[in-house]
């Protein structure tokens, strides 16, 4: 497996310091309700993704 398999691309790191920024101007709620809706989402993917690998389209 590659060094950098998990590393972030040039773009995402970008995304990731807008997000940063982003979350400076939010208050405590905003970000609880950001952390629960990625949380959620990232669930979703991992779904998807055993639902593929399940499918045999991943592997």
């Amino acid at each position: 497996m590659e060094s950098n398999f998990f590393e972030l691309s040039l773009e995402q790191e970008f995304q990731m310091r807008l997000i940063q920024q982003s979350a400076q101007q939010m208050d405590r709620e905003q970000i609880m309700d950001l952390l629960v809706q990625t949380s959620r989402l990232l669930m979703m993917k991992d779904n998807a993704i055993k639902n593929l690998i399940r499918q045999g389209m991943l592997a």
